[in-house]
Parts: C-alpha cells; structure tokens; sequence
C-alpha cells in the first residue's frame, strides 16, 4: 500500500480514518511451550479501507514516520488496549498479558511511560498486565540512546518490555545484554531463514541460549505451518505465536480462545 499512495495522501486518508473510526484493534495469543498455556495477547491495529478490506499496519506503515499521526494512533491503541485488559480482568478471564507494538516516535518523546501510566489509573489496571513490544531497529538508529532510557523507565515502572522483530543476522546483540528486555521475538522471516541450513540454525541456537542467560524469553513470530512448529521446538523457543498457532481474534472471541487453548495444553 505504501508502494502505491502517495505518502500525503495515505496520511491523510489515515488521519481521516482514524477520526471516522475505520481503525480498530484484533488480538493474536501467544503460546508458551513450558506451561502450555497462553502467556500474553499481542494487540493487532487494523485498517478498514473505504471499500471494506482491512489493512495490517505493516501496509501502512509510512504513516508512523508523522509524529504527530503516530501519537494520535499510539494514544488509540493504548487506551483501547487497556481499557479491554480492565473489562477482561473484571469478567475474570486469562490472557497473561496484553502486548501493544510502539514506534520510534512513540519511544524517543519521553511521555511513552506517563501516557501509559495515566491510562492504567483512568482503568485501573496494573503495568504488570502490559506488555510493550520496542522494534529492533529503533535501537540502531541515531536516537537510540532516548529510547534506551524509555526502555529503562517502562521497565523501573513495572512494564514487561519485549525486543521486536529481531533478526539476529543483521542486529547487534548489544541491546540483548545491556537493556532489561523480559523478551525477544524474532522476525517473521528468521524462522523461514533458520529452515535453510546449518549455519542459520546453529546462528539462531546461539541467540537462543544468550536469552536464556539473560533470563529473558524467546519468541517464534510467524509460525504458518507444522514444520515452522517443529523447528521452533527443536530450537528451544518459550513461545510460539502465527496462523499456525491462533489467527488474530476481534475482542469478544479471545477469552474463550484463551480459555480453549489454555484447557487442551492443560489436558493434552
């Protein structure tokens, strides 16, 4: 999509969508291996273009380059994430932990961990019930030492912060050891690279065992298919999360998906 708009114009429709109500939240579990139950509920943003299909956010993600449309969009998906954490811990339901995705506007500001906390008052809900997914390459760029100290500040205030999107093949590894990340998910396409050979899943061994040092957890992102599974196992990932596992859910269906998942881990 933003191959083929002008990047204006796809603001603009975004801004216009966003004040229309076109975009709106799914929620994709994430499955850990160890307890067999699900361990956290990644918060999805959708599109719904003018003529009914829905778009991903990686389709428009030009938009996120605009400070002030990324704001407007962070401060939608945080209040309408955290408001479902408050309705789903109030009709007691599991569901671990809610992720929500940030950008590197939303992280170089400063006011990602005060925009947050105001939520969770206005909700009640506790920062222990979030999860707040930094992308990998926000830490590789000439702002990364203000979204260190984001990261720092999530953390002390008692968010879970996640590395995302991590390719091991092209990122420093830095971040890993110095930062208290509580996860690393690794990019979609890792996992397809990992099947290629040797080299790539002795590469992947090695970043496994360095998260399992630092005590943070390992995440298979894009998992599409048994054989994608059966890699992930053999590696040693925590968790496991793509179509294979659960497609992205709207609100009403997760905690039954949860409550499911959770049940047949528990039994099988």
């Amino acid at each position: 999509m933003d191959s083929g708009l002008n990047h204006i114009v796809l603001a603009h429709n975004a801004k216009r969508a966003l004040s229309r109500g076109r975009f709106f939240l799914t929620y994709q579990p994430i499955y850990s291996v160890g307890t067999r139950e699900v361990d956290s509920v990644e918060t999805l943003l959708r599109w719904r273009m003018s003529d009914g299909q829905l778009a991903a956010a990686e389709q428009f993600s030009s938009i996120f380059r605009d400070p002030v449309l990324s704001r407007a969009i962070c401060d939608f998906v945080i209040d309408n994430t955290v408001r479902q954490a408050s309705l789903w811990d109030y009709e007691g339901h599991e569901y671990g932990r809610l992720a929500i995705n940030t950008t590197v506007h939303d992280l170089i500001s400063g006011a990602l961990p005060w925009r947050l906390m105001d939520r969770l008052d206005l909700y009640a809900v506790t920062p222990e019930r979030i999860e707040i997914e930094v992308p990998a390459a926000a830490l590789d760029q000439p702002q990364a030492s203000a979204v260190e100290a984001t990261v720092l500040q999530l953390h002390r205030m008692g968010f879970a912060v996640t590395m995302d999107n991590f390719m091991p093949s092209q990122q420093n590894l830095e971040p890993l050891r110095r930062l208290p990340f509580q996860r690393v998910k690794i990019h979609r396409a890792v996992l397809r690279d990992t099947l290629a050979g040797p080299v790539q899943r002795q590469t992947m061994r090695d970043l496994v065992d360095l998260c399992h040092d630092r005590n943070m957890a390992i995440t298979a992102s894009g998992v599409e298919d048994e054989h994608q599974m059966e890699t992930a196992l053999e590696l040693g990932f925590d968790s496991i999360q793509g179509y294979f596992v659960c497609l992205p859910k709207e609100a009403e269906l997760v905690p039954r998906v949860c409550q499911v998942m959770n049940l047949q881990g528990r039994t099988g």
